[in-house]
């Protein structure tokens, strides 16, 4: 309870310290767009300031780099003057929006808009004019802190000479969220520029390779610039959309005898709105929405107990979601955005509405989104609601929040969760994490003072990848708690987790930019009964070399405590017992920089009371810039002899990216599930003149590969659909 008064106190009473940044240069309003970085308007700009982080830190750079930032009223530009005395060498492997990899260059910038040190957006394009953007959460850490969803308007144009490559990037200061005080705007802003072929990061501010591969992307380690006599930019877009297309779906009869197609034409339209509030606020409107465009989820083969997760592709979510997390260990989580619209089988549930409130002043986070989802045969209309507050306090790391999420159907049935949160940096990289939640469900009676409706968890970890590193945590969560807007793995747990790691960064005369050896385990306690119900400890070590190569091997012992029986995978049945067992992972990566790049994963053991193996293949290759493949191959043999059961299960995924243009892509997604005896597959055309204007040509089907095995004899395919989906945004 003291721990919770002072995080009390802190949140309400606690002033953010002032910082006033570098000035950042004013240009010529003027100023002509055209990807020219030597025009006049850019003379008079000092240059940025850069050190070599990878392969060698501090190191000489290979090739000279001239990057300088300007602003005007409207926008903030970036150039670059990225010489190479190989041009033919430069890689320039990808068209697609928010495509690429380690094998094409790199060139952009990171803003911390806020000046938060938690939230950033991304900017990035490489010598073909591609455009990559993507949301940065919880200061790139944790698990999947980077939102690729995330899209926004800004230009790029770019050009390739006998001198290397050159780009020109403006962001308007309407696409970004930030606030003003005495007419002047601090921003943190990072700055970097990759050359592929020697693994080699060009960046601003200093940032040591200490922090990891996500370092650059920290905001908390952003250079700070102030932009003085900037307006609040109230953007004001309406974006309607038509839709139009076919779905057929194939349904047994009533006698159960045969399968009969159930056509329908489709025709629809909806409206979405973004609109500057005063206050630095926005506010997201939509009416009728739709997400026909969105890429179909990878298959997945359950090989536990506990749900799979999936995440979350739908634009509408994108935008700040950062401040929306409320994780607690692995991907826990009190909001998961797929729980509105998505059924449990991953079909879509009419939305007729929403609105989206994001925004921040007074160094407070204020997000709030409502949605109500339509009437159907199988579900009720429900309205899904969430508040999230957070609040720097102390120091410009640390902070402090609240949640509140509410699920409630036309009949009254509701599901209520309000939390706190907090990170406080106590040392440099030494973080104190506290949790703590409560939920109310219709039919139970609210009881403030009983943990069996709550949520614990308290962790202390130290963010850095040199030296020694750790992580210990212990959560709680009881009997009654129930998160509908949420996404949690088991139910009436406690759980202990610790991390202990050790990393040495070799220098300059090693291959290797890094190695080290770790200790991970995780302990669950069943609470009803008190039982230990299950834990893991994995051992591993990596290497990774300075040209990319990556190499992990690792051996984990676990145990289970099975109470109720389940199945493997619909075909195995794991019975009641307790089970030890043990097997060897082998994870690795071949050299980046390269048109091809190859990653994969082994491992081999036991498993329960079986034996498992396991192979996981991921090639990429880029053919040309408008030519991209791709593949994942997941392979599963798992053998239980005492019982005479036994399956393998394949999961095929291939895509092929042929990119005409920027502007103009289509895209083809094949995917095979053995277990399902199912293939799948998904061809998106996508013309985009410019953001905001987008048209979607989307053709989705499935064959069964063996019609016989069930009677009646399964259709040739169960669904398929084709749409053609046109939106087209207007500024006001």
């Amino acid at each position: 309870m003291r721990l919770l008064l002072i995080i009390s106190l802190c949140f309400c009473s606690c002033l953010l310290l002032a910082n006033e940044g570098v000035p950042a240069p004013k240009i010529t309003p003027s100023f002509k767009f055209d990807g020219k970085v030597n025009q006049l308007e850019w003379a008079d700009i000092p240059p940025i300031d850069l050190i070599v982080q990878t392969p060698v830190y501090h190191g000489e750079p290979t090739q000279e780099t001239v990057i300088k930032l300007a602003y005007d009223e409207d926008y903030i530009y970036l150039s670059g003057a990225l010489y190479d005395d190989e041009p033919e060498k430069i890689l320039a492997n990808n068209k697609l929006r928010d495509g690429g990899d380690e094998s094409t260059e790199w060139f952009g910038l990171v803003i911390d808009s806020y000046n938060d040190k938690q939230n950033a957006l991304s900017f990035f394009t490489t010598p073909t004019g591609s455009r990559f953007d993507a949301a940065i959460l919880n200061d790139a850490n944790g698990r999947n802190p980077m939102n690729l969803s995330w899209n926004n308007f800004w230009d790029v144009k770019t050009s390739i000479t006998e001198e290397g490559w050159f780009a020109e990037m403006r962001i308007p200061f309407s696409s970004l969220q930030y606030q003003v005080i005495d007419d002047k705007v601090v921003m943190g802003i990072t700055i970097w520029r990759y050359i592929a072929r020697n693994n080699e990061l060009h960046i601003s501010p200093d940032i040591s390779p200490d922090l990891g591969e996500m370092g650059g992307f920290r905001p908390s380690q952003a250079k700070e610039y102030v932009f003085e006599n900037v307006k609040q930019k109230k953007p004001f877009y309406i974006t309607p959309y038509v839709l139009s297309g076919f779905n057929n779906i194939q349904s047994i009869n009533a006698g159960g005898t045969a399968y009969e197609a159930d056509r329908k034409i489709l025709a629809d339209a909806g409206l979405d709105v973004k609109l500057g509030l005063k206050n630095n606020y926005t506010l997201d409107l939509s009416v009728n929405t739709d997400f026909a465009q969105v890429e179909a989820d990878d298959q997945q083969i359950n090989l536990t107990r506990f749900s799979l997760f999936f995440p979350e592709k739908r634009l509408f979510f994108q935008e700040r979601s950062g401040i929306f997390d409320f994780s607690f260990g692995s991907r826990n989580n009190l909001f998961y955005s797929r729980r509105i619209g998505i059924d449990s089988d991953g079909n879509t549930i009419p939305i007729l509405g929403g609105a989206r409130l994001t925004g921040r002043s007074g160094g407070l986070d204020v997000g709030v989104i409502s949605m109500q989802t339509q009437k159907t045969d199988e579900f009720l209309s429900n309205n899904y609601s969430v508040l999230r507050l957070k609040k720097q306090v102390i120091n410009e790391n640390s902070q402090v929040g609240f949640l509140f999420t509410n699920n409630v159907n036309s009949e009254g049935i509701y599901n209520a969760v309000y939390g706190f949160d907090s990170s406080i940096r106590i040392l440099k990289d030494d973080f104190l994490t506290f949790k703590f939640a409560q939920s109310f469900s219709s039919g139970i009676e609210p009881n403030l003072a009983s943990v069996d409706p709550s949520l614990f968890w308290m962790s202390m970890s130290r963010r850095t990848e040199k030296g020694f590193t750790y992580g210990a945590s212990i959560s709680r969560l009881g009997t009654d708690f129930n998160s509908e807007l949420g996404f949690i793995e088991r139910s009436d747990y406690t759980r202990l987790g610790t991390r202990v790691q050790y990393n040495w960064f070799p220098g300059e005369a090693s291959s290797f930019l890094r190695h080290g050896v770790s200790l991970r385990g995780v302990s669950f306690w069943e609470n009803t009964g008190n039982t230990y119900n299950s834990c893991f400890y994995g051992l591993g070590y990596n290497w990774q070399w300075k040209n990319g190569i990556r190499l992990e091997l690792g051996m984990r012992l676990q145990y289970d405590d099975i109470t109720e029986a389940f199945e493997l995978a619909n075909v195995a049945l794991v019975p009641v017992d307790q089970y030890l067992y043990n097997n060897v992972q082998l994870e690795f990566g071949t050299r980046t920089g390269r048109p091809y790049i190859f990653r994969g994963e082994l491992s081999s053991g036991q498993f329960f009371d079986g034996y498992r193996h396991s192979m996981t293949l991921s090639p990429v290759w880029n053919v040309s810039p408008g030519l991209g493949l791709s593949a994942d191959y997941e392979f599963n043999n798992v053998v239980f002899q005492s019982r005479s059961q036994e399956f393998t299960a394949h999961i095929a995924r291939v895509k092929a990216q042929l990119m005409f243009s920027t502007k103009f892509s289509i895209s083809s997604f094949i995917q095979y599930n053995s277990l399902d005896h199912l293939f799948l597959g998904n061809i998106r055309i996508r013309y985009n003149p410019r953001e905001g204007n987008d048209l979607f040509i989307v053709y989705n089907t499935d064959a069964n590969s063996q019609r016989n095995i069930y009677e009646p004899r399964l259709p040739a395919t169960n669904q398929s659909s084709l749409i053609v989906k046109y939106s087209y945004t207007f500024t006001l």
